[in-house]
């Protein structure tokens, strides 16, 4: 929930980053008529100065796929600050994003609101609520509502919510109040994944930011996620790891196989095929989509069956003829380790190679040290036995192409796994992934972006 002080001094973004995004990127805001520049910070250092409408910059996020802070600050004619606001990028968010711009009259009184909204699915709203203090209030095509005449010595509340075509809901709180404006004060909590075993029962003292202790809440060892990559088409799995054909021997022999090779209790696989659907929307940002499968339990099968078997292989079929250079790996490895790190969980990506052409557009060197800087371990494996001149783009390699070799790996996922625990920092998001661990506490921290 955001607070408003004075609407004349408001900042809001109309582009909102969903998603992993990088390159030379449009930046939108409106902004109050007491706001007569703004600043645009990227990471804290200038990235546009605006000095005059329309508040509009391009903002050049790199090349790779970084965990970024953008801040937008308002300044009035004399150069002081009156407004903030900032947003991250390239780290998890909903889906679905709405904004709430407040309208004034000449005199600085609220009048009227505006949502704005960004969607990743391009999916169109199909209903728009707003409320102010409980009261609903009519919302045109537009989005646009009226607001009635307000007490300016009373903070008022509107409540925005947009429902999508998709079931998707977006809901945003905002505070009309007296005071300077400025976000709402609270303590955010955020999990940091970790492993090993800690050195005394709380991680209290251990954790810091450029030297500042930051506080801790509970430890603890939650679920496990593995996303797995894999060509969708899975003729090359089961050429190697059943040359015998034994799936199509006996229903005995089929559970056996399914159950083979189990992570332990707790644990959840799911897939992240690496064909990406193309999605536009007029005045919204493009996205390419990539579509996950089911989610199967450890208790439901093995490594080997998840490999083998049709889980959440229908997907999969539907683009086993589809053209080679569909197939996007990297690309794929680097959504799916943004969705791992989503959430207080242990977690873990795992890309099977393919023989097939990846045509992504991001390098598989620059999508690896994406997920050491947010803190998801990536597993390689390869059905085509040791691949050392894969070492430069993907790191450690593990060559998978037998039973045995498998079964290898699956032990060292297996242990990643449950050398993890997550702690509840006192943090924002972005802050949270340039922690330092004291080592005499005997933990290591799961990301790297430092």
């Amino acid at each position: 929930m955001g607070t408003i002080g004075a609407v004349s001094a408001q900042i809001v973004f109309l582009t909102l980053y969903l998603g992993l995004i990088s390159g030379h990127q449009p930046v939108e805001l409106q902004v109050g008529s007491d706001v007569k520049s703004v600043r645009i910070l990227l990471d804290g250092k200038e990235a546009a100065m605006l000095k005059a409408p329309p508040w509009k910059a391009i903002v050049d996020l790199g090349t790779g796929f970084q965990p970024r802070g953008l801040l937008a600050v308002g300044y009035d004619r004399d150069g002081d600050e009156i407004a903030r606001i900032s947003q991250t990028i390239n780290l998890p968010r909903p889906s679905a994003e709405l904004t709430v711009a407040l309208y004034s009259d000449e005199k600085g009184t609220p009048i009227g609101v505006t949502l704005r909204w960004e969607q990743v699915y391009a999916s169109k709203p199909t209903r728009a609520t707003i409320s102010v203090d409980g009261a609903k209030l009519r919302v045109d095509e537009q989005f646009h509502a009226r607001l009635p005449k307000l007490d300016p010595n009373h903070p008022h509340v509107v409540e925005a919510e947009l429902r999508f075509a998709d079931g998707v809901v977006a809901r945003r709180e905002l505070v009309i109040a007296g005071g300077p404006a400025g976000d709402s004060v609270s303590t955010e909590l955020t999990p940091v994944a970790f492993s090993g075993k800690p050195s005394k029962a709380t991680l209290d003292g251990c954790l810091s930011v450029n030297g500042n202790a930051v506080q801790t809440r509970a430890v603890e060892t939650p679920d496990a996620q593995v996303l797995v990559v894999r060509d969708p088409d899975v003729s090359g799995v089961l050429r190697e790891l059943d040359p015998a054909h034994r799936l199509g021997l006996s229903f005995r022999e089929l559970q056996y196989m399914r159950y083979r090779l189990p992570l332990d209790a707790g644990t959840k696989m799911s897939y992240t095929w690496p064909v990406a659907t193309h999605l536009e929307a007029a005045g919204h940002i493009p996205s390419n989509v990539f579509l996950t499968s089911a989610i199967v339990p450890s208790s439901d099968a093995g490594m080997l069956g998840f490999l083998v078997l049709s889980y959440g292989g229908a997907a999969g079929q539907r683009w086993a003829s589809q053209p080679t250079e569909t197939l996007r790996f990297a690309d794929a490895v680097a959504v799916a380790g943004l969705n791992a790190s989503n959430g207080a969980h242990r977690r873990a990506v795992v890309l099977v190679l393919s023989p097939a052409a990846d045509h992504s557009t991001m390098e598989p060197a620059a999508v690896r040290h994406y997920l050491e800087a947010i803190g998801v371990p990536l597993f390689v494996w390869s059905l085509s036995g040791p691949r050392p001149d894969l070492a430069k783009l993907w790191g450690e390699v593990d060559d998978v192409s037998s039973m045995k070799l498998l079964g290898a790996a699956v032990d060292r996922l297996r242990a990643s796994l449950a050398s993890q625990h997550v702690v509840w920092v006192a943090s924002d998001p972005l802050n949270a992934l340039h922690l330092e661990a004291d080592p005499r506490c005997g933990i290591t921290l799961l990301a790297h972006a430092r």
